[in-house]
């Protein structure tokens, strides 16, 4: 990857992969976090890299071109402002922000310094979503009806975001992606069982043009660990099964015989076969970090753009005052 170096700020749970995949590609510069314990036994593996505790020192390094923020979420704004302001090339993790103001905020400030501005939407990246934009593309599933999406695991719940604002941005993000717009309204409820005014469960429909629709499902109150995501098109329908690690997408050719829909008498069904292709190889993570680096030598926009970003906080923000009116239907502000 050159001479570009890319610092990191929270080295924590997910900020780990940051480093692991950074390091791989070469990038890897720095590391900031407030656990100094958790810098010594990075600096164990990594003795090339500078370590802080300090987000000032980490914005004030010459030969760090670029930062990621895998910070908590109530931490991404004052910390992604900070390194705009220095200079700083920014991959933010998701959500952009907790906020539409703060969020348009950073994508301003990064368009009035020429910087990237990029945030973790880590599917956007995946071999199999990949494939099933083209999937879409190519017209091989007909005109998409409808996409279903499952996001749930047990735990970790928070206390600053609910579980829409945690887990749903990368469902949001895949089905503009997929879909290739963005929704025009959206309707959303959900339940707190476990503290009050945060939500652990919530189901969440994003409406699209021309009655196209994706339903997400986000729980952090839930037995097993599910990625699921089902486009269904009028011809053909895949599935993204992130559990099955051999072959994640499967394509049913099957669905009604629209024949039979036009004609009187009772509707027919069409059972096809059904195909698991092979994928492209390559952890989604790695890609999203490398995505970055190439941006920042290119002055390119990324796949997850801060903009991106920004509409997808729009969606959250939307889709919480729907929450706070009983599941309304409500236009993205």
């Amino acid at each position: 990857m050159g001479d570009i170096k890319i610092g990191l700020v929270g080295a924590g749970q997910w900020g780990k992969n940051y480093v692991r995949n950074l390091a791989a590609i070469g990038a890897l510069g720095a590391v900031c976090d407030a656990d100094e314990q958790r810098l010594v036994a990075l600096s164990a593996e990594h003795p090339d890299v500078h370590f802080t505790t300090s987000v000032d020192e980490l914005a004030a390094l010459d030969d760090i071109t670029g930062c990621v923020v895998a910070t908590p979420t109530e931490h991404h704004f004052p910390v992604a402002h900070k390194l705009l302001s220095a200079g700083k090339h920014c991959l933010v993790e998701k959500p952009l922000t907790d906020s539409i103001e703060t969020a348009r905020e950073l994508c301003e400030l990064a368009e009035s310094k020429g910087l990237v501005l990029m945030v973790g939407h880590v599917l956007l990246y995946h071999p199999a979503v990949e494939y099933m934009r083209a999937l879409i593309e190519r017209g091989e599933l007909g005109d998409i009806q409808y996409i279903s999406m499952i996001r749930a695991k047990l735990g970790t719940v928070r206390r600053h975001e609910n579980v829409m604002w945690s887990f749903a941005p990368h469902d949001i993000s895949v089905a503009q992606y997929l879909l290739g717009e963005s929704p025009e309204s959206v309707n959303a409820v959900g339940h707190c069982y476990v503290t009050d005014d945060i939500e652990d469960v919530t189901h969440l429909t994003l409406n699209f043009a021309g009655g196209r629709m994706a339903s997400i499902t986000s729980s952090w109150l839930d037995p097993e660990r599910v990625t699921l995501i089902k486009v269904v098109g009028n011809r053909r329908m895949a599935v993204f099964n992130d559990a099955d690690k051999e072959a994640p997408v499967t394509v049913y050719d099957k669905g009604v015989d629209w024949d039979s829909v036009a004609a009187d008498g009772p509707v027919k069904l069409r059972e096809g076969g059904v195909d698991k292709p092979q994928l492209e190889s390559g952890e989604a993570l790695k890609r999203e970090c490398e995505e970055f680096v190439r941006c920042i030598a290119r002055g390119a926009t990324p796949r997850s753009s801060g903009r991106q970003g920004y509409e997808n906080v729009s969606i959250l923000a939307s889709a919480d005052a729907s929450l706070r009116h009983g599941g309304e239907k409500v236009a993205i502000v």
